[in-house]
């Protein structure tokens, strides 16, 4: 997309609510960290420091500016560590 990167980061108090909304709701939030530290307007937040059920996904590559890399990884709670693991061996 020639609109790319387009990512934004949220504030601390919007991904709370966000959080909030979804644990309430039953959904399992994925939390998608690709810009963290590439946004300068406030410190990053990351999901994992408010709920330790938050699932997070990063990436080397965008930080490290990669271009072209997919290199990254996950923070998952226990529970799903080897769910996830069966999926991306395949």
């Amino acid at each position: 997309s020639p609109a790319n990167p387009t990512g934004t980061m949220m504030s601390r108090e919007a991904l709370s609510n966000l959080m909030a909304a979804a644990d309430s709701a039953g959904i399992r939030f994925i939390s998608d960290e690709i810009y963290h530290g590439l946004d300068y307007a406030f410190p990053a937040v990351t999901a994992a420091e408010l709920s330790p059920n938050a699932l997070v996904i990063n990436s080397f590559s965008k930080y490290f500016c990669m271009t072209g890399w997919r290199v990254g990884w996950m923070v998952v709670p226990d529970v799903l560590v080897r769910p996830i693991e069966r999926l991306q061996q395949n």
